[in-house]
């Protein structure tokens, strides 16, 4: 069986279910370790579980401890890369950047326990969500057999919170500093100047508004309490508005917004203001990846009878982020940061029933789309 990272190696049923009797039988294990309050788990050499605690049965779902047994811990919590491989869990490209896997692989490399940050992308009853959590790995000796004593902590409050200050203490402040800014000149200005700074004015207004409402919407979309308000689109006009607001973005300034000159323009149903909320995402990012004198473009077309709305830049994204684009909290911009590929995700396929992906190429550069 191959494997594109960790061993694909499993136990015999039979050698699971000595390891699992013979945990039992040390005192006191499952009284001390079912009153945690976090998810805590044994692992044998090859990654199974061989012992759990309630906590994550009663995650899972699962009313007994045999039904995890020789399973690994991404297949247990139904991530969705852990059935991409044959060999399971810790086995396709995508475990390369795993922090459970790594962890557990550190740990028993080097015999010493080892901490470090994960995130997860589950998907259970076609139902996709996505979990932050920071993953303990410590070696564990019992009947002269190797174990590994594995544990999460959920901390994806604790990430949220870091980058809703971020973006609260740096993002709009930044907005507003330059709103003020704005006055500071604006009387100074003679009547030709006002009328082209009166439309900078409204743009950062707005930016601080659209801030303040992405979180709230994206909270929403999380929680399953997204209202979603269609209403008829004309799709050239609505990209053409996206691109003249986003020109006064910060990111924005010596960089080129352009539409496509065969863009489509149909009229279709869908919200306006979440698929607003995506493609703005897909621009920015499209921007921050750019440098000076760059294009950014936004298109319209169609796809298997589909609308598609796409965002290209020249940058192309290497295989290691590419891997990672789309999970919560992972950004190439530094702590405190990665919500925007995130919400594209959550808003373009959950809330708008849509597609949302990327393709790159050192030829082509990058392009996110949406198909409708």
């Amino acid at each position: 069986m191959e494997s594109k990272f960790a061993s694909p190696n499993r136990s015999s049923n039979y050698t699971l279910q000595q390891s699992h009797l013979s945990l039992n039988k040390i005192k006191y294990l499952d009284d001390v370790f079912c009153s945690l309050s976090y998810i805590f788990c044994i692992l044998d050499q090859n990654r199974q579980i061989v012992f759990s605690n309630d906590i994550l049965l009663k995650k899972l779902g699962i009313e007994s401890a045999h039904d995890v047994l020789g399973k690994r811990f991404g297949e247990a919590i139904h991530c969705r890369y852990s059935a991409v491989e044959e060999g399971g869990c810790g086995t396709s490209e995508h475990c390369r950047y795993c922090g459970a896997t790594n962890t557990i692989l550190k740990s028993q490399e080097t015999g010493l326990k080892a901490t470090g940050e994960c995130r997860i992308r589950v998907l259970i009853n076609g139902i996709e969500s996505f979990l932050d959590i920071e993953a303990t790995a410590t070696p564990f000796v019992h009947d002269n057999i190797s174990y590994t004593i594995f544990s999460i902590i959920d901390i994806s409050d604790r990430k949220r919170k870091a980058i809703i200050e971020k973006i609260f203490y740096h993002d709009v402040m930044n907005v507003a500093g330059g709103l003020r800014g704005f006055f500071d000149i604006f009387n100074l200005l003679d009547e030709e100047e006002r009328e082209k700074y009166l439309q900078m004015g409204a743009s950062l207004s707005q930016q601080i508004i659209e801030e303040i409402s992405a979180q709230r919407q994206l909270a929403q979309a999380e929680h399953h309490e997204l209202e979603i308000h269609s209403q008829s689109i004309e799709s050239l006009t609505f990209i053409q508005q996206i691109a003249n607001d986003l020109q006064f973005l910060e990111v924005a300034k010596g960089k080129n917004i352009v539409v496509d000159k065969d863009s489509l323009n149909v009229s279709f149903e869908s919200d306006p203001v979440l698929l607003r909320r995506v493609l703005n995402n897909m621009v920015k990012n499209a921007l921050e990846a750019s440098t000076a004198e760059q294009t950014v473009t936004l298109a319209v077309t169609k796809t298997d009878q589909k609308l598609k709305f796409s965002v290209h830049n020249s940058k192309f994204i290497t295989r290691d982020i590419e891997m990672q684009v789309f999970m919560r909290t992972f950004s190439t911009k530094g702590p405190q940061r990665g919500l925007g590929t995130y919400s594209m995700k959550i808003l373009g396929e959950q809330s708008l029933g849509g597609t949302v992906n990327f393709t790159t190429s050192e030829a082509e550069g990058t392009t996110f789309y949406i198909i409708l």
